[in-house]
């Protein structure tokens, strides 16, 4: 059980009210000549509502256009800042209190009260349009229990138990606060999300499918005047083209950037490579319900056959993590440091394949043309490694992730995971959990494992999470694998030299001025 006592919440106001004091970045932009950037990006986002969504295209545009309550400062501590609400504390161990900031505008100039807060975190936002829930957001916000409206500019967010993690989840992924008036006066889920409005630096002038997702500054923003006047994303599938396009001056900035062309950025002396690891696993997801596929010993023997330091060596220019486990050490406490690497052995997948009874069946390997950077060039290194094994494994081109799910999939394919905040249930659990995507498709189901997660949920003690999240750990490595583990994520970017711009720890994109490049000194 969590424990609050009057130290804890002592501790937490503090803390709170300094960053309220420091929460707001000196205005470095102000009175200066603001431009439009023009952004390469691989892929045009489902929608940029973020509550349905956590695709990398609409984790791109969500952090220009919507603010959450409190937010992570983006540093390797990942530590909790002021956002929507200026300062916070503890009620008990299932309530946080929340101050919210006055004087804040929506995009349509609307005032931003606790009204919104409420309706953002209520059902009818939350669950979605048919109200089945099966969106991002539950992923990590589905302990809300309701939100109590104090006066105008103060609630209390209550969780359904004890919940030791509540106010990380209000800066999770989902958690963007949107206008309840607009969302209402747009009539339903179509409209809305075709121009929402949020209270971020900037807001939504256009989109037209699969080329281009046009923003202008919103400068009455409650954080300072945005840095730029606007934002263009142009979407350019191929990397070589997003390449060309910067070296020839038609985009400032380009997303999804490989090593391999690293040499071809650098060597134009107005630009250069930004980002590098992220908090985020890139894995294959597997299809346990089909015949092969739901062979434990399968599963194991796809990952053992796997020498994933060849590929970060070969691919990546040995500048990814090699994760232990389906876990990543920002999680502080929940950080299992011991537990087992991700072992690299072709003789005990041989042995499981014999005694699986794999006799060589195909196995289907759904792809996609480079949506992740150098994702074509790993799967076709991992066909050789498991054909050396001797797993069959035929690569199936893809046009996009709507043919990727097509049912029956009866195959693997792959994906990413980012931890939208620091802890196994803002990183695994969001795909393997009760609500997670995997078993939202139907392709993974393990009652152990969901027990374990809605204890984890519940628990405070430090030794008692850990023991907790080990075994969680063991059911997704090695008793009964939903996915193949590959390696940690890298994001990496090409740009202008002359744009102010810092990456952060995820996959997001912050152009606003609370980024880096316009608060530190």
């Amino acid at each position: 059980m969590f424990s609050i006592t009057r130290r804890n919440l002592l501790v937490a106001g503090a803390a709170s009210s300094l960053l309220a004091m420091t929460g707001v970045p000196s205005a470095k932009a102000q009175g200066a000549a603001r431009r439009t950037l023009r952004i390469g990006m691989s892929g045009f986002p489902p929608a940029v509502e973020p509550v349905l969504y956590a695709h990398t295209a609409t984790r791109r545009l969500a952090p220009q256009m919507f603010d959450t309550l409190l937010a992570f400062d983006q540093t390797s501590a990942m530590t909790l800042r002021p956002a929507l609400a200026e300062r916070w504390e503890r009620v008990n161990a299932k309530s946080v209190r929340l101050f919210l900031r006055k004087g804040v505008k929506f995009h349509d100039d609307g005032e931003f009260t606790a009204e919104d807060v409420a309706f953002t975190l209520s059902p009818e936002h939350l669950l979605g349009p048919d109200m089945a829930g099966k969106v991002t957001a539950m992923e990590t916000l589905d302990t809300i229990e309701k939100v109590e409206i104090i006066d105008s500019h103060t609630v209390i967010v209550h969780a359904k138990g004890d919940d030791a993690l509540l106010e990380k989840r209000l800066a999770s992924w989902g958690s963007e606060i949107v206008s309840k008036r607009a969302f209402g006066a747009a009539g339903s889920w179509d409209a809305w999300t075709a121009a929402p409005v949020g209270t971020g630096p900037y807001r939504i002038v256009s989109q037209s499918l699969d080329v281009e997702v046009v923003l202008a500054a919103h400068d009455d923003y409650w954080g300072g005047l945005p840095p730029l006047e606007g934002i263009h994303f142009r979407i350019i599938p191929e990397l070589a083209s997003r390449v060309n396009a910067l070296i020839a001056g038609e985009v400032d900035f380009i997303t999804d950037l490989s090593p391999d062309m690293f040499s071809e950025i650098e060597k134009h002396p107005e630009l250069e490579v930004s980002g590098g690891p992220v908090q985020n696993i890139r894995a294959l997801n597997i299809d346990t319900t089909g015949p092969i596929l739901g062979k434990v010993g399968v599963r194991r023997a796809l990952s053992l056959a796997i020498d994933r330091e060849a590929i970060v060596q070969a691919l990546w220019q040995d500048k990814l993590l090699i994760p232990n486990g389906y876990q990543l050490p920002s999680f502080g406490d929940a950080y299992i440091e011991d537990f087992p690497g991700l072992a690299y052995d072709p003789d005990l997948a041989r042995q499981l394949l014999r005694e699986s009874g794999y006799n060589g069946e195909t196995i289907t390997y759904r792809l996609l043309n480079n949506y992740y950077p150098n994702q074509v060039a790993g799967a076709q290194v991992m066909v050789e490694m498991w054909r050396a094994v001797g797993i069959n494994v035929e690569l199936q081109m893809m046009e996009n992730f709507a043919q990727i799910g097509s049912k029956p999939i009866n195959a693997i394919f792959d994906s990413s995971n980012t931890a939208t905040f620091p802890d196994p249930l803002g990183h695994a659990w969001r795909v393997f959990g009760s609500s997670g995507g995997n078993v939202k498709e139907g392709i993974w189901s393990n009652e152990e494992y969901f027990g374990l997660g809605e204890k984890l949920k519940e628990t405070a003690d430090p030794q008692a999470r850990r023991s907790i999240i080990r075994r969680m750990l063991e059911i997704v490595d090695r008793e009964d694998p939903p996915c193949v583990i590959l390696h940690g994520s890298g994001q990496f970017y090409g740009k202008r030299k002359d744009i102010a711009w810092v990456p952060g720890q995820t996959l997001d994109l912050n152009f606003g001025p609370f980024n880096a490049a316009h608060t530190q000194n």
